[in-house]
């Protein structure tokens, strides 16, 4: 991976004084370091929400671009490692020097506050966290990176998934000693911050994916039984900025870098994703627009229909606002309480916990509008959560794809899917790593059969 000192400070400078503070200056007072540590939401979620979302959906079976053929590599699985990756590759790891920089200097500084420092340093390890499980889900093993030494980072190789993993626990559970349960008090408001509640959402999905089926129950059962978060009745509100179910939002303006048009509350999903005319944008697979049970008020509320050519398609409706000529009211929902509901059944599930398990799962089914799960056993319960996070947590930042690799599903799934199954392979899996970091690092190696 190739990290300049000019990048770290081109990062610092997101939000800071016109005059351009140099990084000895960064963390000397409270309004410079909140800068710097406040960059890493800016960065990260100008550069990768919308990827993360459309490239995880059409390289698994949520949806896809109908009319833009340059993204059919995703829907039939044959990126090549010029293709596309870096974008995600890049951002992600750039995020990670950002927070590795900035958790170097507030380590250092005696400049400031101690529950000032102790705030950002957990919410900078948690972005850290956030980054690298985000780079295994896609790449699987990448070079592990704690610190800014460009020179030895530059030449690192692939560090084994379970070291990569062990960073993530440690980040997070340190990240959460650190924060409280408020969302900050400095700048940004509306669940748009980390606080204890974001670390265990995440904690109990990062528990689930390492087979750590106690902790994830119990970190998921913190978040519920914590009183701040609550499944929402309207379904018209789960995805507006004031939304109950919200752990964490991102609060990121739309931009258009073709017209300069910055406005807040507005998504790249909804302008990216609802058709503006009579030609769909982005539909659902035809697997998941008919996998919906009758009177499943998922499928009414969070997809809408468009018939071109005769043909009726289905596109994603959760962002319900394209509008860019006015301030909106929906933010990127990035955790939300019907994930942890579905966490902690599978992880009781897998415990023999039937009863609870299928309490879990009942309480995402009766909100929309479904009876009662009849599963009951370890297995036909995990079929079950299969399908239900699926119709729940559809183009949601890459869940399907990444919940398929976790259980193993991929083959069995993609295989018989009609818009794959002629080019599906089992190493398509994996992104191939960009070309230019193989090139770069002599230490580097691809995927296989890239």
């Amino acid at each position: 991976m190739v990290f300049a000192f000019s990048s770290c400070k081109k990062y610092v400078d997101a939000g800071s004084p016109a005059n351009q503070l140099t990084e000895d200056k960064v963390f000397v007072d409270s309004a410079t370091t909140l800068s710097s540590v406040l960059s890493l939401y800016t960065y990260y979620t100008t550069a990768n929400i919308i990827n993360l979302n459309q490239y995880g959906s059409m390289s698994a079976d949520d949806g896809y671009y109908f009319n833009n053929s340059s993204y059919d590599l995703f829907r039939t699985n044959t990126l090549a490692a010029g293709n596309y990756t870096s974008a995600i590759y890049n951002a992600l790891y750039q995020t990670i020097n950002l927070a590795n920089y900035n958790l170097e200097g507030l380590t250092a500084t005696t400049s400031l506050t101690t529950n000032f420092k102790t705030q950002l340093l957990g919410e900078c390890e948690f972005w850290r966290a956030y980054c690298y499980f985000n780079l295994l889900n896609y790449f699987g093993a990448v070079p592990l990176v704690i610190n800014t030494n460009a020179l030895t980072n530059a030449k690192l190789p692939r560090t084994d998934t379970a070291k990569v993993y062990d960073q993530i626990v440690a980040d997070l559970l340190d990240a959460k000693i650190r924060l409280t349960a408020t969302y900050g008090s400095y700048t940004i408001t509306e669940k748009a911050r980390i606080n204890k509640y974001v670390v265990s959402a995440f904690l109990a999905r990062v528990y689930l994916y390492r087979g750590n089926w106690t902790a994830a129950e119990a970190e998921a059962t913190s978040v519920i039984g914590s009183g701040l978060f609550n499944l929402e009745t309207n379904f018209a509100n789960v995805f507006l900025k004031t939304s109950n179910e919200t752990i964490w939002q991102d609060a990121a303006p739309y931009y258009n870098g073709n017209t300069g048009v910055t406005v807040i509350g507005v998504t790249q999903m909804g302008v990216n994703w609802i058709p503006s005319g009579t030609v769909p944008l982005f539909i659902l697979y035809d697997t998941l627009a008919s996998s919906f049970e009758t009177g499943d008020k998922r499928q009414t509320n969070w997809t809408q229909p468009i018939t071109y050519n005769s043909k009726t398609y289905y596109y994603p409706y959760k962002y319900k606002n394209r509008n860019t000529s006015v301030t909106g009211n929906e933010y990127n929902v990035m955790f939300r309480l019907a994930e942890q509901y579905l966490i902690r059944s599978e992880a009781r599930a897998r415990q023999g916990n039937i009863s609870g398990a299928q309490d879990d799962i009942n309480a995402i089914r009766t909100r929309a509008g479904l009876a009662n799960t009849p599963a009951t056993t370890p297995a036909d319960l995990l079929t079950v959560l299969e399908h239900e996070r699926w119709v729940e947590l559809f183009t949601e930042m890459s869940d399907r794809w990444f919940n398929l690799k976790r259980t193993g599903r991929t083959d069995a799934v993609f295989s018989a899917e009609t818009e794959k199954k002629s080019t599906w392979k089992s190493y398509q899996a994996l992104y191939p790593i960009p070309q230019p970091e193989i090139i770069a690092n002599p230490n580097m190696t691809q995927n296989p059969q890239y």
